[in-house]
Order: C-alpha cells, then sequence, then structure tokens
C-alpha cells in the first residue's frame, strides 16, 4: 500500500495521511510529480504505460510521473519517481521547475502537479523499465507533440495546461 499526504485545496498539507486508492475515492488533493525528458535534438520521451496500469493503459503520456509519498518532498518524489520507471538516477540541481498545476477535472484525481524539465541524452534502450509501470518509450521532437496535442491523437494523454506551459518553456529556454 501506499500513503501520501493530503493537501487543502490551496495545496496547504492538512496533516492528514491516507492510502493513495482511498484518497481518490474521497476525492481529496494530493502532490504528483511530472518530469518531461528532452534531449539535445529538443525530443521529448514518452513513456508507453503498461497494459496492467488501472488508469489508461497501453496509452501515451509524459515522461515520468507519479505521486508524493507520506512524508517525501516533491523533489524527492521526482528523483524516485524516474529512477523506478525508467532507470534514470539524477539529483535536484538536474531537474528544472516549469509549474505547479492544479487539477480538478476528475474529482477522482484532484492533485497539483509539479512539473519538472530534465535534460537527458539517454537513447530508447538505455532507458530501464524497474517496476513494470512503463512497456516502451519514444523520443517526439516537441514541435511535433504540439502538433499530436492539438489533433488530441488517439493513444495519447491530453494534459493541457502542462503542455501549454512545457512548450512555452521549451520555447522560452532551448
Amino acid at each position: 500500500m501506499e500513503y501520501i499526504d493530503i493537501v487543502d485545496q490551496n495545496n496547504n498539507p492538512t496533516g492528514e495521511v491516507k492510502e493513495k486508492l482511498q484518497a481518490h475515492e474521497d476525492g481529496n488533493f494530493h502532490r504528483t510529480a511530472h518530469i518531461w525528458i528532452i534531449n539535445d535534438k529538443k525530443e521529448l520521451l514518452l513513456q508507453k504505460r503498461s497494459a496492467t496500469k488501472k488508469s489508461h493503459p497501453n496509452c501515451w503520456d509524459i515522461s515520468g510521473a507519479g505521486h508524493i509519498r507520506a512524508g517525501e518532498s516533491v523533489i524527492d518524489g521526482a528523483i524516485r519517481e524516474l529512477k523506478e520507471e525508467l532507470g534514470v538516477e539524477v539529483e535536484e540541481k538536474d531537474l528544472e521547475y516549469i509549474a505547479t498545476i492544479k487539477s480538478t477535472k476528475n474529482p477522482k484525481n484532484m492533485e497539483f502537479g509539479y512539473v519538472y524539465l530534465l535534460k537527458c541524452n539517454n537513447q530508447v534502450e538505455e532507458y530501464i523499465f524497474e517496476d513494470n509501470e512503463v512497456s516502451e518509450v519514444k523520443y517526439v521532437y516537441f514541435e511535433e507533440l504540439e502538433k499530436m496535442v492539438k489533433k488530441r491523437v488517439d493513444g495519447l494523454l491530453i494534459h493541457e495546461e502542462e503542455y501549454k506551459k512545457l512548450f512555452e518553456f521549451i520555447r522560452k529556454n532551448y
């Protein structure tokens, strides 16, 4: 079982800790980390969620993402998720903060997603899927991904506000 800290609608800790599935069932706000990997060619890494995932199996999604565990800092959770999902070991200084996005569209998944960018030139075959949450990865040039998002390509999870902030950040900084 995975336990997470509950936060209020303004992202302030409440002191309450719940099992992740129960927090979702109860519609409690919690924190997640979303890490996008970009290489020197301005390609973003997409992960394909495994067929065994409860939500959105076999869909293309953020490079690495996950819930922040109870008592864990957001940055430590981001670092842990990259290691667990992709076998990538990083330090806090390697992650560029983009934004924190409040997600309220799904009442069973009320979250504050902390979005980061990691510059990494690993080849696709260098990624290691340690926790069986990811079935494959691929790089997509960021402008091509932008077109895919606009077209709402089947099989690609759409995170409207996150994509907007991500593409703005890349244009401004890369």
